[in-house]
């Protein structure tokens, strides 16, 4: 099954204290990344794994506002898939 694994450590944005690491997969074997179809479908994968590992729609009690970092790390980590899922959709189109 082919997935990709974004990541991004703790030093490149402020997290929790608790957490070191984000880490989510994006499984894209069943999409046809050519189309417009499968890359809007790869797009909603993308942003759901990326708003749980941040807990991005997690809200605070008492209050409606995301956290600051929260809102960073959802940000950084979908910048960091699609970037590598274009590099990966690059390089297969190249045969290897």
């Amino acid at each position: 099954m082919k997935t990709l694994i974004a990541a991004i450590a703790a030093a490149g944005i402020v997290l929790p204290a608790s957490a070191q690491e984000v880490r989510f997969e994006v499984t894209y074997r069943d999409l046809d990344l050519a189309s417009a179809k499968g890359q809007k479908e790869l797009d909603r994968r993308i942003d759901r794994a990326a708003r749980k590992a941040c807990g991005f729609d997690t809200l605070t009690t008492g209050t409606r506002i995301r956290s600051g970092d929260k809102q960073e790390c959802y940000v950084e980590m979908k910048t960091k898939a699609k970037q590598q899922f274009a590099t990966l959709i690059e390089q297969e189109g190249k045969g290897g």
